[in-house]
């Protein structure tokens, strides 16, 4: 059995590997490259409006560190980080999440808690009115 001190060392451990992996990732260059040495993909090079594409990863570690926080919840991080996804991509976003620990008591990730699903996660974090909200652009998951 793994201790207290060890799995507060865990969570840890794996909570600024996610954070420096989700740097590294946005992180470019001077000639937009990323410093991981992968090229971004865009939909057309040549244009002025330059959209990434779509990473559900990335979208799981913006939208925990949005809910993950002791000073409370970031919603409008919730909202840009979901602005511009399909249902779709909102099931890969879900699937990606998985369960992760919560504690309902706290409102963050801690020992004590147990592991819930996204659509949980964003039950408990935002109000009715915002949560109405995503389940209205995402009905099949909330």
């Amino acid at each position: 059995m793994m201790t207290t001190q060890k799995k507060v060392i865990i969570v840890t451990a794996s909570v600024v590997i996610l954070g420096l992996g989700a740097y590294f990732l946005t992180k470019t260059n001077k000639n937009g490259k990323s410093l991981l040495g992968s090229n971004k993909k865009y939909i057309d090079e040549g244009d002025v409006n330059l959209v990434p594409v779509f990473s559900a990863s990335q979208k799981v570690a913006l939208l925990y560190e949005a809910m993950n926080r002791y000073s409370g919840t970031d919603e409008t991080l919730i909202f840009e980080t979901l602005t511009g996804v399909s249902q779709a991509q909102f099931g890969l976003i879900s699937k990606t999440f998985g369960l992760k620990n919560y504690n309902r008591v706290l409102g963050y990730n801690t020992i004590g808690g147990s592991k819930l699903p996204l659509k949980t996660w964003l039950k408990e974090e935002l109000n009715d009115a915002d949560y109405s909200l995503l389940r209205k652009k995402f009905p099949s998951y909330l």
